[in-house]
């Protein structure tokens, strides 16, 4: 594989992409990913769709009872999620045993042995980041003339304050509905 472009870093060069996927490794990679997802796709569209037509014409078929108020179309419906689950884990397998070996020397003989990977982490969570310049936010010491003492004494005025304006608006409230 030969390269016509150098990195942004001026270092090594870039593959040519075009050549990489005219590779007969590139092709025999794409054929296995192709062999295993076309048919699977083709067998859970086909499932679903029995499925769907079942609930549509059979609907005294879908409601035979099985088990008290389980039925047929419930266990089908849920058969459902379950075909799923075992799609997912059956392609990891395939991904495991065919595919990822592929991939991984082909990469190796683009990128070189020596070559660097650079890491970028997309999902970082911004909240984590956040967080702790938020919590010295909230735990702020008191001004130097007010102690703790001070400002349990203003919040308990405050609530009291509170307090004292709901009773009055309470006390008004008794007052219209008398008259």
């Amino acid at each position: 594989m030969t390269t016509t472009e150098t990195t942004a870093t001026g270092g090594t060069p870039a593959p040519d992409w075009e050549e990489v996927q005219a590779s007969p490794e590139f092709v025999d990679l794409r054929r296995r990913l192709r062999n295993f997802v076309f048919p699977m796709t083709a067998i859970f569209l086909g499932w679903y769709l029995l499925y769907v037509l079942l609930a549509d014409y059979a609907k005294p078929f879908m409601a035979t009872k099985l088990v008290g108020n389980i039925n047929v179309g419930l266990v089908l419906g849920l058969l459902q999620f379950v075909s799923t689950f075992v799609i997912t884990w059956l392609y990891v397998r395939h991904a495991d045993k065919h595919l990822d070996p592929v991939a991984d020397k082909m990469r190796h003989e683009i990128e070189g042995d020596g070559a660097e990977t650079v890491v970028v982490v997309a999902d970082a969570d911004p909240v984590d980041e956040v967080a702790p310049v938020a919590a010295e936010a909230a735990v702020q010491a008191p001004a130097e003339d007010e102690t703790a003492e001070d400002t349990a004494e203003d919040t308990a005025e405050e609530s009291g304050d509170k307090a004292d304006e709901s009773d009055a608006k309470a006390a008004d409230e008794g007052k219209g509905e008398a008259e």
